[in-house]
């Protein structure tokens, strides 16, 4: 048997989609599972050996070639083909397949004309359990494990990725091994930047933070991030105070890294902070402890009820969250983003202060 998952997105929505993928597997262990993303995507193979093969399709060009898309969608007979999308054009999209069940979100009266079960939507809730309510025409039996727990995402580290991990790290830190390793990325994703999406604290914050995370010598700060954020970390470097670097300050933000470096190095971390970002859900992938900054999206639908991983946000604003649900991109006044780096500061030491069961992963 065969499956096929589509799912445009970044890599926090491939995350988020591994679970309904596991659940899927673990109902008919010979099933082969395919997917399709958009080609910033196509590196979750680098995280999971859950898919068969995963084929990329440019779903934000323009002019999308939708011929090219349905021989992409019919290099294989399915039984299942699953459309993470809610809009109705996933729907159509998922209509191109030659699968025996096409399931995907109900999007209007209409949708049935294009896919055999469409299910109801419910974005009230963790985006992982809404994901794998795609599978109850499949697996009605879920529906009570979904109701009772949150479905966490589960990522497997390449030995290989762990070792360079220890070749990068260990002679930096030295004598420092005793030291809390406390990771930041303060990066978003470069199209929510040309979305006018604003989820990113500011560099003065930032700096503020890593000054008051410095101060005490149990802890070692390693700044992260990708070839998007350079100019963040730059603006970062600038407002920090400091003339001469510490020694439990690091910055590894020039290193090249692909996302299985990247998330091996997140896995070696006793705490990451970000935002509400892909390494946000790499961290709980992991099961790493996890101090996340929300501006307007949603907390309860991108972190699962779970004590190790933290959302810090403003709170008693009338308008937030408001991402995605009331607007599509941010308002010209987000107070949303004054999160204070006290309020950060407290976190981190609410998460370091969790205990040892708490923080391994079940």
């Amino acid at each position: 048997m065969r499956a096929l998952f589509i799912n445009p997105g970044g890599i926090g929505d491939q995350i988020l989609l591994l679970p309904t993928v596991k659940l899927l597997k673990e109902k008919f262990s010979d099933l082969q599972i395919d997917l399709v993303t958009e080609p910033r995507s196509t590196c979750i193979a680098e995280l999971t050996s859950l898919f068969r093969k995963v084929k990329e399709f440019n779903f934000k060009d323009r002019n999308p070639n939708v011929f090219k898309l349905r021989e992409l969608l019919r290099e294989r007979p399915y039984k299942y083909l699953i459309s993470t999308g809610s809009s109705l054009k996933a729907n159509i999209v998922a209509s191109l397949g030659n699968a025996e069940l096409k399931i995907g979100f109900k999007n209007s009266l209409i949708s049935n004309l294009f896919i055999t079960h469409p299910v109801k939507l419910n974005e009230i809730q963790y985006a992982a359990n809404m994901f794998a309510e795609l599978l109850l025409p499949i697996m009605p039996e879920l529906v009570n494990k979904l109701k009772d727990q949150s479905l966490i995402p589960d990522i497997r580290l390449n030995p290989n990725a762990i070792e360079w991990v220890k070749e990068i790290i260990n002679p930096r830190i030295k004598e420092r091994f005793h030291a809390k390793k406390i990771f930041i990325h303060p990066g978003v994703s470069s199209l929510s930047i040309k979305k006018n999406i604003l989820k990113s604290w500011s560099p003065k914050s930032w700096a503020v933070l890593i000054e008051k995370l410095i101060d005490n010598q149990n802890n070692t700060v390693i700044l992260l991030g990708g070839k998007d954020d350079l100019q963040t970390i730059d603006a970062i470097h600038k407002k920090l105070t400091f003339f001469a670097r510490p020694k439990n300050f690091f910055d590894l933000s020039t290193l090249d890294l692909s996302l299985e470096k990247l998330s091996a190095l997140i896995g070696s971390a006793d705490l990451l902070v970000c935002t509400d970002s892909a390494p946000m859900h790499i961290a709980v992938g992991l099961g790493k402890k996890l101090v996340a900054f929300f501006g307007p999206t949603n907390p309860q639908k991108l972190l699962p009820n779970d004590p190790r991983f933290l959302a810090v946000h403003v709170d008693n604003l009338e308008c937030r969250p408001c991402l995605f649900d009331k607007r599509k991109e941010s308002c010209s006044k987000p107070q949303c983003l004054e999160v204070t780096p006290q309020m950060m500061m407290d976190a981190v030491n609410k998460q370091l202060s969790l205990s040892l069961s708490l923080y391994r992963k079940s």
